[in-house]
C-alpha cells in the first residue's frame, strides 16, 4: 500500500473508525471496478485493527447504494462502503464513506469561477460530486473571501472527508446533500452551482431544487445547466399517462436499505388502491428487464429504489418503469405538475419537504394515448386479501381476484403439482457435473479427456 498521504482507501481512518466505534464485525463494501483492490485492502485494515474483516462479493441492488441485506449474513455491525455513494440514509447499521478523489486543477478553477460570477454580491448555493470533496475545503475558502452570500452544501454521511460532513441532522437533505441559506434569503434568491460533471446527481439535484439557474463545471469549464429542456423529462410525462391507463401495477422494491422505504411501499399502495388499481409487491433484488418480463399481466411499475438508479433511463424494459412522485402526479389532484421533479421518493413522504395531502380526482377524462374514457366505471373494486368479499355498486357481492386466478388462464405455469394425475416413480440420480458438460454427454467427455 502507499503512504497514509497518498493512500485512496484511507486504510489509516478506517482503522481508526473502527477503533473508536469498537465493531467487532466489519463489511467492505466495493464496486465493481474497485474489486481488484478489494483483497489488498481488506489484508491492510485487517493488519491494522488486529481482527477479520469481510467484503461483500456483491451487492443486493446497486454498488452505489449500502447493502445492509448482506451484511446482516454475517451479523456486521458495521460497513466500510468505497467509491461513488449515492449518501442515502440507512436503517440498521453505522457507515463509514470512504469517498473517491478527482484530481483536478483549483487554480484553474478558481479563475474560471471568478470569471463567471464577476459580480461579487451573487447568491450561490456551492453542491459537488463526492469525488470533489477532499478538495471542498480548499475551494471554499479561497471563494468565501470574494463572495459573501456563497453557501457551501454538507454531506449527510460519515466519511474520510470530515470537513464535508453534515455534524447535525439538517431538516431539509436532498440527495444525501444538506444546506442552511442565510435567514433574509429563500432559495428562489439564489442560484446554483455543481462541481461536477453533467450527470445524474447534477440532474435530480436540478430538477429539485428551485434556485434561478443552475450551473456546472464540466471539461474544465463552467456552464450553465437547464434541467427542464432534457428529452428525459417529456418521456417521464408520457409515462404517467401510461400509468393513468394500466389496470394492473407491480410495485418493486429495489433497496431494502433506505430509510423509509417500506413507508413509500405503503404510501403507493394505498394510493392505487383508492384509484381501483390491482397491485402486485414485488422484491427481485437487481432490476433486469428479463426479471420483469415473468410478470406480463402487470401494465406498469412503480420503483422504490435510489433516486440515481439507472433503471429510469432504460428503455430495454416492455413496461413502463415510474417513480412514487409520478404515481402522485397521476392520481393526486392536489399534485400539480411544476418545474421541479422529485426522483427522491423520501421528499414527498409525510415528512418529507414536498409531502402533500392526497385528494384523489374521481373526473372522467380521455386517456391521451388510447383515447378511453377514464374514471367511469363504478364497477371497479380491490381488495387487500385474495379472500375477501366485495360490494359493487349493484349490490352484487364478488371474491377479489386472486393471483391464482389470473396464472389458471396462462399457457405456461411453471412447475406446479400434478397431485393423481401422474404415476408415482423411484427417485432417479440425475444428471453430474457442469451445465456445459455433463458426465453423460459423450461429446463433452471425449472433449475434456482430450484436454487432461
Amino acid at each position: 500500500m502507499t503512504s497514509a498521504e497518498d493512500d485512496p482507501y484511507d486504510i489509516e481512518k478506517c482503522a481508526q473508525w473502527v477503533q473508536t466505534n469498537a465493531l467487532k464485525q466489519i463489511c467492505l463494501q466495493f464496486p465493481d471496478k474497485l474489486l481488484p483492490d478489494a483483497a489488498k485492502v481488506a489484508l491492510h485494515l485487517e493488519k491494522n485493527i488486529g481482527q477479520k474483516v469481510y467484503i461483500l462479493g456483491d451487492t443486493t441492488c446497486g454498488s452505489c447504494c449500502i447493502d445492509e441485506i448482506a451484511a446482516q449474513h454475517i451479523n456486521a455491525d458495521g460497513i466500510i462502503h468505497f467509491g461513488h455513494a449515492c449518501l442515502n440514509p440507512t436503517i440498521r447499521l453505522p457507515v463509514l464513506h470512504i469517498l473517491p478523489k478527482q484530481q483536478f486543477d483549483i487554480k484553474k478553477f478558481s479563475n474560471e469561477f471568478k470569471q463567471v460570477f464577476q459580480d461579487n454580491t451573487r447568491k450561490i448555493v456551492f453542491f459537488y460530486d463526492v469525488e470533489y470533496a477532499y478538495k471542498i475545503e480548499h475551494v471554499y475558502n479561497i471563494l468565501k473571501p470574494m463572495y459573501k452570500h456563497i453557501v457551501l452544501s454538507k454531506l449527510n454521511c460519515t466519511s474520510n472527508v470530515e470537513y464535508t460532513d453534515a455534524k447535525t441532522t439538517p431538516d431539509h437533505v436532498i440527495l444525501g446533500r444538506s444546506y442552511t441559506l442565510e435567514d433574509e434569503y429563500s432559495i428562489q434568491d439564489y442560484e446554483g452551482f455543481f462541481l461536477g460533471e453533467e450527470g445524474k446527481a447534477l440532474a435530480i439535484l436540478a430538477m429539485s431544487i428551485p434556485v434561478k439557474r443552475w450551473h456546472c463545471f464540466t471539461n474544465n469549464k463552467i456552464s450553465e445547466f437547464e434541467a427542464s429542456n432534457v428529452p428525459w423529462l417529456k418521456r417521464r410525462r408520457f409515462l404517467v399517462e401510461k400509468l393513468k391507463d394500466a389496470k394492473t401495477v407491480g410495485i418493486v422494491v429495489a433497496t431494502l436499505g433506505i430509510k423509509e422505504y417500506l413507508m413509500a411501499t405503503r404510501l403507493v399502495k394505498e394510493i392505487l388502491k383508492q384509484k381501483n388499481k390491482k397491485t402486485y409487491t414485488l422484491c427481485i433484488g437487481k432490476i433486469t428487464p428479463a426479471k420483469l418480463a415473468n410478470f406480463p399481466e402487470i401494465d406498469a411499475f412503480v420503483i422504490i429504489a435510489c433516486p440515481e438508479n439507472e433503471i429510469f433511463d432504460s428503455r430495454d424494459f416492455l413496461q413502463p418503469m415510474l417513480t412514487p412522485y409520478e404515481v402522485e402526479l397521476a392520481f393526486n389532484s392536489a399534485r400539480k405538475f411544476c418545474l421541479q421533479y422529485f426522483m427522491d421518493f423520501q421528499q414527498i413522504l409525510p415528512n418529507g419537504i414536498h409531502y402533500v395531502d392526497f385528494k384523489p380526482s374521481m373526473d372522467t377524462d380521455i386517456s391521451l394515448i388510447s383515447s378511453d374514457v377514464r374514471n367511469c366505471d363504478d364497477n371497479t373494486f380491490c381488495t387487500d386479501q385474495m379472500n375477501e368479499l366485495t360490494i359493487r355498486s349493484s349490490g352484487t357481492v364478488a371474491i377479489g381476484m386472486t393471483g391464482a386466478q389470473f396464472l389458471q388462464d396462462r399457457s405456461w405455469r411453471g412447475v406446479e403439482q400434478r397431485l393423481g394425475e401422474d404415476p408415482v416413480q423411484s427417485a432417479e440420480i440425475g444428471r453430474v457435473g457442469l451445465a456445459c458438460q455433463y458426465t453423460n454427454e459423450p461429446l463433452n467427455t471425449e472433449k475434456c479427456d482430450t484436454l487432461t
